[in-house]
């Protein structure tokens, strides 16, 4: 009868442990990830990119089933799903690269259910570049696995450079605006009045604070103002029309009131603006002086023409 020596005992129990994770592993087995598509790029990019998404699933707890069946790329249909079930897969993992648009490369990871391919969960961003694709799949795996968008995996050192670029915007110009207004009342005595504003002006808009003051005589009054005026034609000259609200004093009250303004725009193709027009300015507060022995009755709408610079 032969009996094995210490040593054979030793090489037996070796050989035993040495496979006993192979085959531990493969019965925990539970996951298949496959490619979809492949989207015409390098095998070794493709290559690249497909451990990226194993290794990151696999931190999560995933444990993938290893077989050769699960290389290249997969149509969804029910040879994939034939596959899976073989495979004691409970889930599926489909990877889908998009090809390039320029130096973008869409990627997209879907959970799918085994028996109908399904899907439990997608998510999908771009990366720009293939230096991109490590960052933009590990999104991936984290927006699938935990049920969310793509979008709210981004932190500060993962934000990919779609997602940082700057919102495009229709032209514009910042102005400061310089005026004269001139009083249209009380017609005997002379004018006095400024004003000073800062706005944002586009092709066919124009929103800007104001603070202005005019008088004439004893009657005058002063503001600041929250304003906007649409201008209709984006030519050299266009007509405009606007108005605004804020807080002004006249005949020794204070308080709401609102400013309604028209005239032209000049000079709309060059770097500064001329403004000529007419502008009322209306209080909605009562602004007659009581002393309590006589009554001072001042003006409820206050018009004015105006001069204004724009640079």
């Amino acid at each position: 009868m032969n009996r094995m020596t210490p040593a054979r005992l030793m090489l037996l129990g070796a050989a035993l442990l040495l496979s006993a994770p192979s085959a531990l592993g493969q019965e925990r087995s539970d996951a298949v990830l496959v490619l979809a598509d492949d989207g015409a790029l390098d095998d070794s990019a493709v290559h690249a990119i497909r451990n990226i998404a194993a290794s990151e699933l696999r931190k999560h707890g995933v444990v993938l089933a290893e077989d050769r069946r699960t290389a290249g790329v997969h149509p969804l249909d029910a040879e994939l799903s034939t596959l899976a079930l073989d495979l004691g897969a409970r889930r599926v993992f489909a990877l889908r690269i998009g090809g390039r648009l320029g130096q973008k490369i869409p990627l997209s990871l879907d959970e799918l259910t085994p028996e109908t391919l399904m899907p439990v969960h997608s998510a999908s961003l771009t990366a720009t570049g293939l230096d991109e694709c490590d960052v933009v799949t590990a999104r991936l795996v984290d927006a699938v696995l935990g049920g969310r968008s793509a979008e709210s995996t981004a932190q500060m050192t993962t934000v990919t450079a779609t997602e940082s670029k700057p919102f495009a915007k229709k032209p514009g110009e910042r102005f400061w605006f310089v005026g004269l207004p001139v009083a249209l009342y009380n017609a005997g005595n002379t004018p006095t009045g400024f004003s000073l504003g800062y706005g944002y002006e586009a092709e066919n808009f124009r929103i800007s604070v104001t603070g202005a003051g005019y008088s004439r005589g004893s009657d005058g009054v002063a503001y600041v103002a929250m304003e906007a005026a649409w201008i209709p034609f984006a030519t050299e000259i266009s007509p405009y029309i606007g108005g605004g609200f804020g807080y002004m004093g006249a005949g020794g009250h204070g308080g709401l009131g609102g400013v309604i303004e028209g005239g032209l725009e000049a000079f709309r193709l060059h770097g500064v603006r001329a403004l000529l027009g007419v502008q009322l300015t209306v209080p909605f507060f009562d602004t007659q002086e009581n002393s309590g022995v006589t009554v001072i009755a001042h003006r409820g709408v206050y018009p004015a023409g105006f001069v204004r610079l724009a640079f």
